[in-house]
């Protein structure tokens, strides 16, 4: 699915990263196996990011799951939309929801302060010339901090990035 060469000379050290991959989600997917043998390090800080927003204080975990799938069918990034499709169906969500909130990131199925998050989160990645101190003051408003909103215009921002760089490493 994605090119790339095996790490030999990580090969220890990326066995016990794979170790803790697979505590988390049950398996190898395709995009960490990938990322692991690019260097270990940078799976080793993915799984750093993953746990911090899975154990995020303010803001729900699915929103992120949310966030990713809308990106991945705007930008049209074919693993990532399977594999964001999979996990939230997984959690009880119907797809006729999830065909709703890649339509309209407003449809998320949280309480309004989260989807009040998720446009802005949005607007700032994808309409960033017009996101404006206002936009901020809104969500200072509905009682969010500095850093969660940081957190969810990062991780917005994140998933368009990778998602472009496991594209280009996409097998055609």
């Amino acid at each position: 699915m994605f090119y790339f060469k095996q790490n030999r000379h990580q090969e220890e050290k990326l066995n016990k990263l794979f170790k803790k991959v697979k505590a988390l989600y049950g398996t190898i997917p395709p995009q960490m196996h990938w990322l692991g043998n690019i260097e270990a390090l940078y799976l080793e800080e993915f799984l750093k990011s993953t746990l911090r927003i899975l154990k995020h204080p303010n803001i729900h975990t699915d929103f992120f799951a949310f966030i990713r799938l809308y990106v991945a069918h705007h930008e049209d990034y074919e693993y990532c939309k399977k594999f964001n499709t999979a996990l939230l169906i997984s959690r009880g969500y119907e797809q006729s929801l999830l065909n709703s909130v890649i339509s309209d990131i407003s449809k998320i199925p949280l309480d309004k302060k989260h989807k009040s998050l998720a446009q802005k989160a949005i607007k700032a990645i994808f309409e960033y010339k017009s996101f404006e101190k206002k936009d901020f003051e809104d969500l200072f408003l509905d009682g969010w901090s500095q850093k969660d909103i940081f957190d969810a215009i990062e991780h917005a921002g994140t998933i368009l990035k990778n998602g472009r760089i496991l594209a280009a490493y996409t097998i055609k």
